[in-house]
This record gives structure tokens, C-alpha cells and sequence, in this order.
């Protein structure tokens, strides 16, 4: 179910009409080129595929699974052997050191032997530690996945409220149009153009406000491949509320990209108190080696073994800080559950508010304002309303629509993060951004 709830996403916010058959087949992205190539009208596959290519926190993610596989390599190697070359008797009293006929020269190789099965239990924390930095890939992942889904749906939002100002615009110039006929034909009094005017200015100045807005918001989504609003002419996706799953999958939760990290961070924690507790046992250190007697002028083999004895240090505090980070990363993990569980209830109740709002919106008020609309600028023309009554219904008209268009983009970002919750596998596979 989860799987079809993110396609479900994508092609809302792609726009299922505007994605040709062959685009839909190869999933990959129909946007228009200028002729230096670069994209125009940006669909969410395109937005998503530029972002998972240069986004920068993908690369540091990367990276740092690939220093973890290091940290593997290296907690699997044995200790290093050891050299060393001892003289004594260098120094005779009353002969000094010209004379080297006491020395006893000694080569030996020291071996440190692991006991307690350490290097194992360093291997497994250190493979911890690497599954854990790959479920930080996947955690960043799903965060990019919705940060870029939201910035996309802010520029469809804003493309709306531009369009919606657009033809406020057009009404207000129609408007002043048709009181600049009737006090040219001396129907009505010359304040009534000079109101007209001040509300088409007014018009104009909110249209332009908000395509500046649009610009600002085109700059937030192309920011996050390393773009400017350059990069985008405008957006291509259904402006519309997707379906979300109505109960919260059980199994999803637990397998959340969060939820996933924090199991991890538990296994890498309980994989580190077992490290420590295989510290406890003191590793043996065996010699091996051949002394020259310079004296007898005899070579005599030595051996020996020492082990350190744990009297004092028995790595008591090491242990129960590993005890007590194991602890923390349980209750880490319960409260990403609860936190989970509670921002998905929170997303559940805004999705439904912002699907009841403009289903009222487009089913009754909307429709009722449009006719009213439209009836009130005919009396107009026939003298039978005052400019005052023509202004309103605009404006109501132009306010309903307003508030529809944040009902839906209200809807679309609660859906967006729904889908972030609930994402109970593997992200697909993106296409490569267009070139």
C-alpha cells in the first residue's frame, strides 16, 4: 500500500496528463528544453532526480559509509608483531665502555594475543557502527524525498495564487473598462473610475508581490540540487489533494527510514557493551628471541609471557557507560515511535480539514460565487448594481478561490509528509536528471 501511496505522490505532483507515454514507461521526466538544454518546466521525477545527483548531504552520507567499511577493515586485523634489541652490562665499574667483552645482547620478537574474543566483538561494533551510517543514508534519503516534495508544492501553490491574482487582475482592468464606458457615457459619476483605478492598482500591486513570492520559492526548490530560479520557468504537476492511507500500517512504522536508524543505534550500542565486556579479559603477550653472550661467546634462545594483572582496572566505568548509552538508545527508540505516531496523527487530522475545505469550496462556494459573479457585472452593464456590489463579488470570488488554493496546497504537503511517516521500503529507483 505504501508503495502505491508514493507513486500516487509523484504523479499528482508530476501531473499524470502532462507526462507522455514513453516518459511514463521509462520514468523519466517530460519537461521542456530551451535550446542550451536546460529545463524549463521542471516535473517532481526531474526536481527529485537533480537533487539525489548533486545534493551535497548525499555525498557526505556516502562517504561516511565508506570510512565505517574502513573502520571494519581495520578492527579485523591482528596486533603487529614487535621487535626489539636489548644490551646490557654495556658498562663495567672500573672498565668503563670501551670493553664490551661482559655484553649480553638479546633480539627478541613480542606477539600480543587477543583473549576474550575481542576482535570479533571489535569487528561486529565496527560493522554496527556501518549499518548504522547506512541507515543515515537512508533517514537523508526520505528527508531530501520530502523536502523537495514540499518545495515542489510550494511552487505549484505559488503558481495557483499567481494565476488566481492573474485574472483578479483581469477582472479589476475589466471592471475599470466598463465604469470608464459608463462615465464616458455620463451613466455614472467620475468617483466611481477613480475607485475602479485604485482597485485595479491594488490588484496589480498584489500580482506582483506574488510573482516575486514565486520567484523566492522557485530559488528554495532549486537550491537544494545547487540551482537558481533560473533553472525553472514553472512547474509541471495536478494541482490536486492525492488520497492517503487511512490508518497508520503498523508494519511501515517499524520499518521507517527513523525507526530503522534507531533499532541500529540500539544494535551498534549493544554491539559496543559487548566490545567492553571483552575488554575485561587481559590479552597475553608471548617473546620469543636468541641472547648473545659475549663472555662465553655463546648464543642461548630466550622466551618468555607476561600478562597484565587486573587488580585495579577491570574497565568498570568503560562498562557502565556502555550499559547506560545502551539504555539511552532504547529509550531514543521508544520516543522516535511516539514522535512518529504523534506527527502522523497531527498530518492525518490536517489532511482531512484541508480535504473537507475544498471539497466545500469547489462543490458550493466557489461554484455560487463564480454565478453571482457573473450576474452582478451584467446588472452592472444594465444599471442595476452599483460598482461597489461589482468590486465585492470579485473580491469574495477571488478570496474563495484564494482559500482553496491553500486548502489544497495545505492538503498536498500534509500528504507529503504522511508518505515520509509511513514509508515502509526502499526508495525507487531515480532517473538521471536531464541534461
Amino acid at each position: 500500500m505504501n508503495s502505491r501511496l508514493s507513486l500516487l505522490l509523484v504523479l499528482v505532483l508530476s501531473g499524470w496528463s502532462g507526462l507522455s507515454p514513453a516518459c511514463i514507461a521509462q520514468g523519466m521526466p517530460d519537461s521542456r528544453k530551451n535550446p542550451s538544454g536546460q529545463a524549463l518546466t521542471v516535473t517532481l521525477p526531474d526536481a527529485l532526480a537533480r537533487v539525489f545527483e548533486r545534493n551535497p548531504e548525499i555525498t557526505v552520507s556516502e562517504l561516511e559509509i565508506k570510512a565505517a567499511s574502513a573502520r571494519v577493515l581495520q578492527a579485523g586485523l591482528k596486533p603487529n608483531p614487535e621487535i626489539a634489541l636489548q644490551g646490557e652490562n654495556l658498562a663495567t665499574p672500573g672498565v668503563g665502555l670501551g670493553v664490551l667483552r661482559y655484553t649480553e645482547s638479546t633480539l627478541q620478537i613480542d606477539q600480543r594475543i587477543e583473549l576474550g574474543g575481542k576482535r570479533a566483538s571489535r569487528v561486529r561494533a565496527a560493522q554496527s557502527e556501518a549499518s548504522v551510517a547506512a541507515n543515515q543514508l537512508e533517514v537523508k534519503k526520505n528527508e531530501l524525498v520530502a523536502e523537495t516534495s514540499q518545495a515542489f508544492a510550494d511552487v505549484l501553490a505559488g503558481q495557483e495564487r499567481l494565476a488566481n491574482l492573474k485574472e483578479l487582475t483581469r477582472l479589476a482592468k475589466q471592471a475599470y473598462e466598463i465604469v470608464a464606458e459608463r462615465v464616458t457615457a455620463g451613466k455614472v459619476s467620475p468617483v466611481e473610475e477613480t475607485r475602479a483605478s485604485v482597485e485595479l492598482a491594488s490588484a496589480q500591486l498584489e500580482e506582483n508581490k506574488h510573482a516575486r513570492a514565486l520567484v523566492a520559492v522557485k530559488d528554495g526548490l532549486a537550491a537544494l540540487w545547487g540551482g537558481t530560479h533560473e533553472d525553472i520557468d514553472s512547474v509541471q504537476g495536478s494541482f490536486d489533494i492525492p488520497a492517503v492511507v487511512s490508518e497508520l500500517p503498523e508494519g511501515c512504522l517499524q520499518t521507517n527510514p527513523d525507526m530503522k536508524l534507531a533499532a541500529a543505534a540500539v544494535d551498534s550500542r549493544n554491539a559496543a557493551l559487548g566490545l567492553e565486556l571483552a575488554n575485561r579479559t587481559p590479552d597475553i603477550t608471548v617473546s620469543a628471541g636468541f641472547r648473545r653472550l659475549e663472555l662465553e661467546k655463546e648464543e642461548v634462545w630466550v622466551a618468555g609471557a607476561s600478562i597484565p594483572l587486573p587488580l585495579f582496572d577491570r574497565r568498570q566505568g568503560s562498562i557502565t557507560e556502555a550499559r547506560t548509552r545502551l539504555d539511552q538508545s532504547r529509550a531514543e527508540q521508544q520516543a522516535t515511535a511516539w514522535r512518529l505516531r504523534a506527527a502522523w496523527t497531527q498530518a492525518r487530522h490536517a489532511h482531512e480539514i484541508a480535504l473537507l475545505e475544498a471539497k466545500t469550496l469547489t462543490e458550493n462556494a466557489l461554484p455560487a460565487a463564480r454565478e453571482a459573479a457573473a450576474a452582478i457585472e451584467e446588472g452592472y452593464r444594465l444599471g442595476k448594481f452599483d460598482l461597489l456590489n461589482v468590486l465585492d463579488s470579485q473580491r469574495i470570488n477571488a478570496e474563495l478561490r484564494g482559500k482553496y488554493i491553500e486548502a489544497v496546497a495545505s492538503g498536498l504537503k500534509t500528504a507529503i509528509e504522511i508518505e515520509r511517516l509511513t514509508r515502509c521500503d526502499a526508495l525507487p529507483a531515480l532517473p538521471k536528471p536531464g541534461k
